[in-house]
């Protein structure tokens, strides 16, 4: 287990400790520069590389200082110079850890948790929300990514608080803000008596409502594809 400072920068919280490992049968498997990924300097990195697979890989568990729920998980993830997809990761796999005991949440990458884009195109970010408290997060790679060449790359991990703001006027616009993940989300409002007036699925932080409601103070209620259930209180005016 390898030791660097704590960081904290803008509200993150960065891993700062990591242990790495290979799996099965997996020759001249190893984590190139473990530390790099470590710390909130974004722009350096370890590479798990991949020798001889025959049945196995390689990982690396990135440590928080704290036991952790309810926050947006984010881990900085790239190549050499190949450009990222899902079907490139197939191999991968992500997990939260509280201690060295595996949360049962173990997912491959796919689109709801790769975040692609911007001007980089071998770099993206793998975000999540985790439903269970966790002190670190564990990223393996099998014989699935053989094509990455140059190796996979993990810039950093950092935790965040969530956050979740509601807005809205009377006529009919309602506008979300935070980190929460919206996307397949179920929106239900209640007015101050606990009746609901208002259900509909979303897909957007910025919706119209099919009818209008009265100016008044209510209650949103957000229920995420992933089952959390967030509450704020929605003046309309």
């Amino acid at each position: 287990m390898l030791l660097s400072s704590l960081s904290f920068a803008q509200n993150r919280i960065y891993a700062y400790e990591q242990t790495s490992d290979t799996f099965g049968v997996c020759l001249a498997c190893n984590v190139q520069n473990p530390l790099n990924a470590v710390g909130d300097n974004e722009n350096d990195y370890s590479t798990l590389t991949m020798g001889t697979v025959l049945l196995g890989g390689v990982s690396q568990t990135l440590l928080f200082p704290d036991v952790t729920s309810n926050t947006k998980l984010v881990v900085g993830i790239g190549t050499n110079d190949i450009p990222l997809t899902v079907q490139l990761l197939g191999g991968v796999t992500i997990e939260t850890m509280n201690g060295n005991v595996s949360n049962g949440d173990m997912k491959y990458i796919n689109s709801s948790i790769l975040k692609l884009g911007g001007d980089t195109p071998n770099r993206a970010t793998i975000e999540l929300q985790p439903t269970k408290p966790y002190t670190g997060v564990k990223i393996r790679v099998s014989g699935g990514v053989l094509s990455l060449g140059g190796g996979f790359r993990i810039y950093y991990a950092y935790q965040e608080p969530v956050t979740f703001t509601a807005f809205g006027t009377a006529n009919g616009q309602i506008s979300l803000s935070g980190n929460v993940p919206v996307e397949d989300s179920q929106m239900t409002i209640t007015n101050i008596s606990g009746k609901e007036i208002y259900r509909s699925k979303i897909n957007s932080k910025n919706i119209d409502l099919s009818t209008p409601i009265p100016e008044g103070i209510y209650i949103l209620n957000l229920q995420t594809k992933e089952n959390r259930i967030y509450s704020r209180k929605i003046i309309i005016k």
